[in-house]
């Protein structure tokens, strides 16, 4: 959006400051309950995806029972058949979600920073970009992930502290378009001296999420066989969260690291007038009379 001399207008909901923890939450559901619709159907569409391929992958590698009283020939001979089926089952189940689900993750961040930056978004470009960037989001997750994991066996604390310092690192790379690693970097970067209050998004986002599984596994469970379907539509109710409060938390941390017009133009004023003298147009020194000449000469001197 454009003025008649070509001057960019901010949307009113660009985020020009750095936010409070308590805005931070209150913008992510702004921004939700705005794209509400295309939220929805995103992560609608890959939830069904996966809960499909998983029913698919049940039936298709059915986990044999163990027989009752079994003697240990029977057991070893029934362990093998076991572990093979539950190998299948689980590497089908972890394709799919490893092929759909950040794309989704992607589309979310592109489509709410479209909204922030621009005041609108689409849900079809949001979801080519994220396809585009897919080896990307891959490896940064695959990297987080491994890091985490390593965290978490060592201590609690010291897989919570990663956690802190690459949260931003998914936004960084839709957002910025930055490599694996830069994105990394740029995430420790901008999270820096805001490490409470990252954990403080994650702990209420993860209430949110803690509470919304269990009434969704409670609604899904009476449907029985379709059960799997029917928690994956509802489950894209309060996913698209995720991506969206740490696209909010990304231009926060944008908006409180980037420099103050301020200072720049301050800055350049000062530097202006140290190499401009007073009462001098031009900054270009006349004198008015030989003898000023002659005092400048002994002053330089």
């Amino acid at each position: 959006m454009l003025l008649e001399d070509d001057t960019p207008i901010m949307p009113e909901q660009a985020i020009k400051r750095e936010l409070s923890l308590g805005e931070i939450i209150s913008k992510t559901f702004e921004v939700y309950r705005r794209d509400f619709t295309k939220y929805f159907i995103l992560f609608a569409g890959v939830e069904v995806i996966i809960a499909v391929v998983t029913a698919l992958a049940q039936q298709a590698f059915v986990l044999p029972i163990r027989p009752p009283n079994s003697t240990p020939q029977q057991f070893l001979n029934w362990l093998p058949g076991f572990l093979g089926a539950l190998f299948a089952l689980v590497f089908s189940i972890f394709v799919v979600t490893v092929l759909f689900f950040p794309i989704a993750q992607g589309s979310a961040t592109k489509l709410a920073s479209e909204q922030i930056e621009k005041g609108q978004a689409d849900l079809g470009a949001s979801a080519r970009f994220a396809t585009s960037r897919f080896l990307r989001i891959w490896a940064v997750s695959f990297l987080v992930g491994i890091i985490l994991v390593l965290g978490f066996i060592a201590l609690i604390v010291p897989g919570i502290i990663p956690a802190i310092i690459y949260s931003l690192a998914f936004p960084v790379l839709i957002i910025e378009n930055k490599g694996v690693l830069d994105s990394m970097g740029r995430s420790r970067q901008l999270v820096g001296h805001r490490w409470l209050k990252t954990f403080g998004a994650y702990l209420v986002l993860g209430a949110i999420f803690v509470i919304a599984w269990a009434i969704v596994g409670a609604i899904a469970v009476p449907f029985g066989a379709a059960s799997p379907v029917v928690s994956g539509l509802l489950s894209a109710l309060y996913q698209p969260l995720l991506p969206i409060l740490l696209t909010v938390y990304y231009y926060s941390n944008l908006a409180r690291t980037a420099p103050s017009p301020g200072d720049s133009s301050s800055s350049s004023t000062s530097s202006r007038s140290l190499l401009r003298l007073p009462n001098v147009p031009g900054g270009v020194p006349r004198p008015s009379s030989l003898g000023e000449t002659r005092n400048w000469g002994i002053a330089a001197r």
